[in-house]
């Protein structure tokens, strides 16, 4: 509706703007002449109409329009020039309340419209500008917010979320004290006034939230943090306030804040983040102030992927009592997430959830969901009736890499150099024990990479051992090898290996404390380094020394295996693309060794 007033008054103002125009132009189209050669035109008799106006002596001749200055004294030597033309003279009332600009043989007065729109055209221009500048400030304002605090009831519930088992016993409590407070009240329990969810995104807390409003069967208000933060000061004070006297109307109620940490990070008291601390201190008020009632209680859940960048006063006991974290699911959690989603999926007879799930480690429920539908679309395209696992592996190739670019053709030499390059990262890989299995090398381009070699990990895991990050260091500079081994020359193919490199061997040791052969080495460089101390060159020569190092294990590794590299490279040039089960043909078995030789003696 405010598009539609911004529009019509943007159209009024033009239209006067264009008779203000108009007018003007008609104006001057009219001849100043002197009185004298006005006098003898009215004694002559030549034009056709003639008037005054004002104190204006207005003549027409045919297409033409004339005008002179005529003072009073001189009036009727103008009537009585005219009558010794035979010209009609009209004498009309000044320009306000004249019927016209232009005289007209026989004209009398009227509507002067013209010089109506001249006169209120300013005014109505101003007061159209000031309109609507009010409503661009109604709408950057508070007018954008209304939406927020009407309440709507969710029809989201929990066997609507997957794969979160743990998580569910800890919220559902929350929808079962809403929906029976009296069950909790007997036993002096009080109703939490906030819980915070924290986890890696698409985990799944937005839909935690909603279901336990839709299990409880009260209102729901959800915002995003974003929505608090303006320019303008004192807005976002003002929507935290209107959010939560919507709330009280509404309850027992809850209230969702999504990325809470726009509005909730630590307070600096800097002059730039005034506004968001103001709106923050409006958020730490509401949840525990005077206003709070016991007997219509308002449950605020909130999520966030930076739990440690909050405020204090914001996570502490009395605003959010609970904080769960919403971790990756596992293997049988994503079974179960990979089951919703496949409900309404045909799913071919020799594939199942737990097939998909065992490929798809570290993924979460919205990567999940998306894997399932470009899935769907792989099938499509291949002309199939259901989805086989094939297209799961296709798909998440998809996901990770992007689409392929088959029509982006490489010359032969380059196609050989992306050859070696990408079987080096799967020769080292494959013959490196605590790599993830090489699931599929090409030569085809495929989003920004001219050839991609994806592993993927075979279980689950949370930790990760020193001697598999140093693995994972060789394969990613075994490109780099590869094209220096084989052609004495390296490319800036390796770009994207070498940054990866580069960071995973400064967390390494500025984080992990992995810097060293052993705990007291790696510590004596490892430690966060201290401003001025002279730490942060020891932590960047011993980053240096893991890449350093990796570099040469994945060369000697090629250099060991260097017919194996060109066979295989020259295969993949001509097959374009190289699955799992044909790699393990063509390098052979991978050696075999435990991730931790104590706990196999023991």
């Amino acid at each position: 509706m405010r598009n539609r007033w911004t529009v019509l008054i943007a159209a009024i103002v033009a239209v006067l703007a264009l008779n203000v125009g108009a007018t003007a132009a008609s104006g001057a189209e009219q001849t100043a002449i002197p009185l004298t050669r006005a006098l003898s035109m009215l004694e002559s008799g030549s034009p056709d109409s003639a008037r005054i106006q004002g104190g204006t002596l207005l003549l027409r001749e045919g297409e033409r329009a004339y005008s002179t200055p005529l003072p009073a004294s001189l009036s009727e030597r103008a009537l009585d020039a005219a009558e010794a033309g035979g010209v009609t003279l009209i004498v009309q009332p000044p320009r306000s309340t004249a019927a016209a600009d232009e005289p007209e043989a026989g004209g009398g007065g009227g509507l002067d419209i013209v010089g109506s729109i001249q006169e209120w055209a300013p005014m109505a221009l101003l007061g159209g500008l000031v309109l609507v500048a009010w409503l661009t400030l109604r709408t950057a304002g508070g007018a954008r917010f209304k939406h927020r605090v009407k309440p709507v009831r969710s029809a989201t519930r929990l066997d609507d979320v997957a794969g979160v088992d743990e998580i569910r016993d800890e919220v559902i409590e929350i929808a079962e004290f809403l929906a029976d407070p009296d069950r909790f009240q007997r036993l002096g329990a009080e109703l939490p006034r906030g819980v915070i969810l924290h986890g890696p995104p698409g985990t799944g807390k937005t839909l935690l939230a909603r279901a336990v409003a839709g299990e409880a069967g009260v209102p729901f208000f959800s915002a995003s943090g974003a929505e608090f933060v303006e320019v303008y000061a004192g807005l976002g004070s003002k929507r935290i306030r209107s959010l939560f006297e919507a709330a009280r109307k509404a309850a027992p109620a809850v209230v969702y804040i999504d990325e809470i940490d726009a509005v909730g990070a630590r307070r600096t008291g800097h002059a730039s983040t005034g506004e968001r601390e103001q709106t923050l201190d409006q958020l730490l008020t509401e949840m525990d102030g005077f206003a709070t009632d016991p007997d219509r209680p308002v449950v605020v859940l909130a999520s966030t992927n930076r739990l440690d960048e909050l405020d204090p006063a914001l996570l502490r006991s009395g605003r959010f009592d609970r904080k769960i974290a919403v971790a990756l699911p596992g293997r049988e959690a994503r079974q179960r997430i990979l089951d919703v989603h496949l409900r309404s999926r045909p799913l071919d007879r020799e594939t199942s959830p737990a097939d998909v799930a065992a490929l798809t480690a570290g993924m979460a429920g919205a990567d999940l969901a998306a894997l399932c539908n470009e899935a769907s679309f792989e099938a499509a395209r291949a002309g199939r009736d259901a989805i086989d696992l094939g297209h799961f592996r296709r798909a998440l190739l998809r996901l990770a890499a992007g689409p392929e670019r088959r029509s982006h053709l490489l010359s032969d030499e380059e196609r050989g150099l992306v050859a070696h390059h990408e079987m080096g990262h799967a020769i080292v890989a494959h013959l490196s024990p605590h790599c993830h299995p090489v699931e599929r090398v090409t030569v085809i381009p495929q989003g920004q990479a001219l050839g991609i070699t994806v592993a993927l990990p075979d279980e689950d895991r949370l930790l990760a051992t020193r001697a598999e990050c140093l693995d994972r260091l060789a394969m990613m500079m075994a490109g780099r090898a590869a094209e220096e081994l084989v052609f004495g020359e390296f490319t800036t193919g390796a770009a994207d290996d070498l940054a990866r490199a580069a960071t995973l061997a400064r967390q390494m040791v500025t984080q992990l404390g992995m810097g060293g052969d052993t705990t007291e080495a790696s510590l004596a460089i490892g430690l966060p380094p201290i401003p001025g101390a002279g730490m942060e060159d020891a932590a960047e020569a011993a980053a240096r020394d893991l890449v350093n190092a990796a570099y040469r294990r994945a060369l000697e590794l090629l250099r060991e295996n260097r017919d194996l590299l060109r066979r295989s490279a020259e295969l993949l040039m001509e097959r374009e693309a190289i699955e799992r089960d044909e790699i393990i043909d063509i390098l052979g078995p991978r050696p075999v060794q435990p991730r931790l030789e104590a706990l196999v003696r023991a």
